[in-house]
């Protein structure tokens, strides 16, 4: 699981339904997130077993790239 292939954005590797993530702080997080119309999930965790967790019920514009910055800052801390 830990062997994702290439993905459409260079920091982003997928593979098995899982995205490896770099964190600011150093390392990765592994998590999948997803959209449908009005809501947003984005989840994670370390290899040392910090974990999120991030749903909103409505997505503004410029949401994503928020979601993706409150993930890696909660497991950053």
């Amino acid at each position: 699981m830990r062997r994702p292939g290439a993905a459409a954005r260079r920091s982003i590797r997928y593979g098995l339904g899982l995205t490896s993530t770099p964190l600011s702080c150093g390392g990765v997080y592994w998590g999948h997130g997803g959209t449908i119309p009005g809501y947003r999930t984005r989840g994670g965790v370390t290899g040392d077993g910090r974990a999120v967790n991030i749903a909103v019920t409505t997505i503004p514009t410029g949401a994503a790239a928020q979601h993706q910055a409150a993930a890696v800052d909660a497991l950053c801390r």
